[in-house]
């Protein structure tokens, strides 16, 4: 775990970082730059469509935040009045997967090719679509959209192989 907290602080350029006491480590500087992952350069990912070797086109990912992942599940549901009465919340009655990972998508994507790629207008048209996010099922084929949503996965942390250990942690 050290080492890959070395390696952020180098990438960060904090020199010295191992040793948070170091005059050349600056925690305002590292906490702002932890925040603003999806705005650096580094975070951003591009990601090639390709078929039988023929290129069609790129899309740009960024990680995903807790949020974006909350308010994908919301799109992607569907609710129905509670049995219980109005005076309580409404209860999910369907879950749409295939939605979830195409508003997954959709939220990773750049604002730049949210508009260019998923809000190209000519597609929409074509293919009678009113939302953006309706294009990720027309452009892309379920192993693309599988493999995209593993990507966005995978730069967000979720499938990162080190796993805090407390007891680790706690021997430090």
């Amino acid at each position: 775990m050290t080492d890959k907290f070395e390696q952020n602080a180098a990438d960060l350029g904090l020199a010295n970082a191992a040793d948070p006491k170091g005059a050349e480590y600056d925690l305002v500087t590292s906490l702002l730059a932890a925040a603003d992952f999806r705005n650096t350069e580094n975070a951003v990912t591009e990601v090639e469509i390709r078929r039988a070797g023929k290129f069609y086109f790129s899309v740009h990912v960024h990680p995903i935040s807790e949020d974006d992942v909350r308010a994908a599940r919301k799109k992607a549901t569907t609710y129905m009045r509670n049995p219980q009465g109005a005076k309580y919340p409404p209860i999910e009655k369907d879950f749409n997967p295939s939605l979830f990972n195409s508003w997954l998508i959709y939220l990773a994507t750049t604002p730049e090719d949210q508009q260019k790629i998923w809000g190209n207008k000519s597609v929409k048209d074509k293919f009678g679509l009113m939302e953006n996010v309706e294009s990720i099922n027309v452009l892309l084929l379920l192993g693309e959209k599988t493999a995209l949503s593993d990507k966005i996965i995978e730069i967000s942390g979720l499938n990162d192989e080190e796993q805090f250990d407390a007891e680790d942690y706690a021997k430090k």
